[in-house]
C-alpha cells in the first residue's frame, strides 16, 4: 500500500496508530466490548485538537478494513488542500458519500435552524450518526475535533454504536391542521410533563376544542394566541413550535437564543392558545366539505364580491371574524360587513361566537401582564388603542424594543375597536400587542424568515413587562 503524496507524515504516523489499535481490539471476543477503547485510545493527546480531512479519510479507511472504500472522496474538488483542517460541513459532506442507507419512512425533524440545507442532516440524525445539538442548530464553519470526527466515522462504519436522538415533535413547514394540533399536544404532554399543562377553554361553534397550552410557574402570565383568522393558519405550527422548543430548552438548562427559558419560568408562565377559529381553519384546509356548516360557508362565498376560494377566509364557520366581537366600541365600529361574509362581520351581537366569548373569559380570568396575538401578514406590530398617560409610555417602550428584536414595522393605530387587542388594552389596563407574520398569507416558503423573527419574542416582551409588575 502507498500513501499519496500530499499527506504528511503526521496522518501516517495516526493511520499506524489507529491500524495498531484496530488490530488488538479485532483479537477481543466482541467489537462492542471495546467501543470504550476504540474511542478513548486518542482523547489524551488528540482528543480536542483539530483534524483535517485527510486524517478524517484514512480513519475511515482503517475501520472499513481498506482504503478502497473511501478512496474516491480524496478526488473531491476542494478550495482548499486536503491537510486544511476540517469544518463540519467538509465532515458532513464526508458522511454524506459514505452512507447511502435507506430508510424506512422520510427524515423526522431534528434541526432547527441550518446554514447547511443542501446536507442530510436530519438523515444523520435519524440514523444516529451525529449529536443533535440542545440548541438543534447546524453550523456551517465550526471547526470539528479529533475525538468528535472519531465519533462519527465510527458510527458511519459500524451501527452498532450508533446513538438515539430524540426528534422534534412540531413540523411545523406543513399544511398544520386541528388534527396534527391535538396529536401534538398530546406528544408534547407526554415528553414534558413537569413543564406543560393544557386546558380546553371553550368549544367551537362544531365543538372543536380550543386548547390552552401553559409553560411556566411564575406568578406573572402572558397570553399568546394564534389563528383568530382562519386563513392565518401558519401561526399555529408558529406558536406550537414556540412551546415546544421553550419546553426543550427549560428540560435541558441551555439557552434559546440569549434567554435562559428555565429560569425566566419561575417568573412568568405562558399560556399558549394555538388556534381559537378551528373550523376556519378545517374549512380553509380541506373545503365545505370538512365543516358542519360547509353548505352555509359555500353560499356565503358565492355571495360575496371579494372572495372567489376559501382561501382567504377570515371568519369561523358561520361568516363572523371573531376579531370583531370583542365589546369595546363594538357598536360603532366601521369597515364592516353588515351580514355573514368571508371577513369583517362582526356579528348580531358582541361575543355572540363561542370561539370569542372563550378568548374573552380566559383572558379576563387570568388577567395577565401582557398579550401577543399572532396575525398575518404585512411585518408589522399594531399596539395602540387610545393609551394614554403612563400606560402610553410603557406600551410604546415595549413595541419600540419588540420592533428592533423582529425588524417589524410598528405605529399607533386605531380601527376603532371590536378586536381582542383592543379589549386588553381597555379593559385589563395592560399591553395587548398584535403580530403581524410573514408577507404572504400561508407561505410556507417563509416558515424560516418567520421562525428567526419571532422565534424569541414572547421571552423578549416577558423580559420588557416584568419591571413594571
Amino acid at each position: 500500500m502507498s500513501l499519496p503524496k500530499r499527506h504528511n507524515a503526521h496522518s501516517f504516523i495516526c493511520l499506524l496508530t489507529v491500524l495498531a489499535l484496530l488490530m488488538n481490539i479485532f483479537r477481543a471476543t466482541t467489537f462492542a466490548e471495546n467501543e470504550t477503547a476504540l474511542i478513548t485510545h486518542f482523547t489524551m493527546s488528540l482528543a480536542n485538537k483539530p483534524v483535517t480531512r485527510a486524517m478524517t479519510i484514512f480513519f475511515y479507511g482503517a475501520l472499513k478494513g481498506h482504503f478502497t472504500a473511501f478512496r474516491s472522496l480524496e478526488t473531491v474538488q476542494y478550495d482548499e488542500p486536503m491537510t486544511t483542517t476540517l469544518t463540519r460541513a467538509d465532515l458532513y459532506s464526508l458522511l454524506a458519500r459514505a452512507l447511502a442507507e435507506p430508510l424506512e419512512e422520510l427524515p423526522k425533524e431534528y434541526y432547527l435552524g441550518t446554514e447547511g440545507d443542501d446536507l442530510p442532516l436530519d438523515m444523520f440524525a435519524q440514523l444516529g450518526v451525529v449529536n443533535v445539538p440542545a440548541n438543534r442548530f447546524f453550523v456551517n464553519e465550526e471547526t470539528v475535533s479529533w475525538f468528535e470526527a472519531q465519533q462519527h466515522v465510527v458510527r458511519a462504519v459500524l451501527p452498532e454504536f450508533r446513538i438515539q436522538n430524540d426528534p422534534a415533535i412540531v413540523s411545523p413547514q406543513q399544511m398544520y391542521s386541528y388534527e396534527q394540533l391535538e396529536m401534538d399536544i398530546n406528544r408534547l404532554l407526554t415528553l414534558y410533563p413537569q413543564l406543560l399543562t393544557v386546558e380546553v377553554i371553550g368549544q367551537s361553534v362544531e365543538g372543536r376544542s380550543l386548547y390552552a397550552m401553559r409553560i411556566g410557574q411564575g406568578e406573572h402570565e402572558i397570553l399568546i394566541d394564534a389563528a383568530i383568522h382562519a386563513s392565518e393558519w401558519l401561526t399555529t405550527p408558529l406558536t406550537m413550535k414556540m412551546v415546544e422548543e421553550y419546553a426543550h430548552h427549560a428540560h435541558h438548562g441551555t439557552l434559546f437564543g440569549q434567554h435562559d427559558v428555565a429560569v425566566l419560568l419561575q417568573e412568568v408562565s405562558f399560556w399558549f392558545i394555538p388556534m381559537i377559529n378551528p373550523d376556519g381553519v378545517t374549512l380553509v384546509q380541506s373545503g365545505p366539505d370538512a365543516i358542519i356548516h360547509g353548505a352555509l360557508a359555500q353560499q356565503i362565498l358565492s355571495d360575496s364580491e371579494d372572495f372567489t376560494t376559501f382561501k382567504g377566509w377570515k371568519a369561523n364557520s358561520r361568516g363572523v371574524d371573531l376579531n370583531r366581537q370583542f365589546p369595546i366600541s363594538w357598536t360603532t365600529l366601521t369597515s364592516v360587513r353588515d351580514e355573514p361574509a368571508p371577513s369583517h362581520f362582526k356579528g348580531h351581537a358582541p361575543l355572540s361566537e363561542p370561539e370569542a366569548q372563550a378568548l374573552y373569559d380566559f383572558a379576563r380570568f387570568r388577567r395577565p401582564v401582557l398579550t401577543l396575538s399572532f396575525h398575518q401578514q404585512g411585518e408589522w406590530l399594531f399596539w395602540y388603542h387610545k393609551q394614554t398617560g403612563a400606560q402610553l409610555e410603557r406600551d410604546e417602550k415595549i413595541v419600540q424594543a419588540l420592533a428592533a428584536v423582529t425588524g417589524y414595522r410598528y405605529q399607533y393605530y386605531n380601527d376603532n375597536g371590536g378586536k381582542y387587542m383592543d379589549f386588553v388594552i381597555t379593559e385589563l389596563g395592560v399591553p395587548g400587542i398584535t403580530v403581524e407574520v410573514g408577507t404572504v398569507v400561508g407561505d410556507l416558503r417563509q416558515w424560516q424568515r418567520i421562525w428567526q423573527q419571532t422565534r424569541t419574542l414572547p421571552l423578549v416582551a416577558a423580559e420588557l413587562v416584568l419591571p413594571h409588575f
